[in-house]
């Protein structure tokens, strides 16, 4: 009588042993899917980052109760603007002008180029009127405008033989002398540091076109831009243009 399992018995255990490679297969497989991670899709959307806000001066507290003067370091030297910039009016007569920023400030040259001819483009400023436009060119001559963002003790210099008192502006000759200071920190006349700088470009050039001071001409009303703003307004309202007082 022969010893070995009858035949029906052999195929039973080889198809059980094939059942049992067949389930640690696919459990296997399985747990790989859910335990080792995925490589990132390649059409997958990247995240964009955060837009960083443009960043404005901090303006101290003592600034928004008096005419402040910082001590801001005067270099003597000053960067000018790369960028030349179209006027967006086509008036009869164009001026050239330059941004020139004090190298000690913390100014870019050509932002303020393009903040300052903003201001000359804008139908309430001059050219408004219909008879002058500006744009910025990159290189001065005789003739150029040249508009200085210069330190308090720059500013006195190149304001002279005027006594700015180091915090105010100027125009002298075919120079438009802008305070740092008061291009940072504006005066306690006005909250809105953007329409303070339109004031001062508007005021200074102004001067450069022939305009004098004036009064408030009642109270309640909107300021001439050839008023001094900075210093008093004597019951006008802040005023940034000079067609809005017309």
């Amino acid at each position: 009588m022969s010893s070995a399992a009858p035949q029906p018995a052999r195929r039973r255990n080889a198809w059980r042993g094939l059942f049992l490679l067949l389930v640690l297969l696919v459990g296997g497989g399985i747990a790989w899917a859910y335990l080792v991670p995925r490589p990132p899709s390649e059409t997958a959307v990247p995240v964009s980052p955060t837009p960083t806000p443009t960043p404005t001066p901090t303006i101290p507290e003592i600034a928004r109760q008096q005419v402040w003067t910082s001590d801001a370091v005067s270099s003597g030297e000053y960067r000018l603007n790369t960028t030349a910039i179209d006027s967006g009016t086509a008036n009869a007569r164009m001026i050239d002008y330059v941004v020139k920023v004090e190298s000690t400030v913390d100014i870019d040259a050509d932002e303020a180029a393009r903040e300052i001819q903003a201001v000359f483009d804008d139908p309430r400023g001059w050219a408004g009127y219909g008879r002058t436009s500006f744009r910025a060119v990159t290189a001065e001559t005789e003739d150029t405008l040249a508009i200085y963002l210069a330190a308090p003790d720059s500013a006195q210099t190149l304001c002279a033989p005027l006594d700015i008192e180091r915090k105010w502006n100027c125009r002298n000759g075919n120079d438009v002398v802008l305070n740092t200071d008061r291009w940072l920190y504006m005066t306690p006349t006005y909250d809105d540091l953007a329409m303070y700088r339109a004031y001062l470009v508007n005021h200074e050039v102004g001067h450069f076109l022939g305009q004098g001071h004036v009064a408030c001409p009642a109270e309640g009303r909107a300021a001439p831009v050839m008023m001094q703003q900075s210093i008093e307004l004597d019951g006008c309202v802040p005023n940034a243009w000079p067609r809005e007082a017309d």
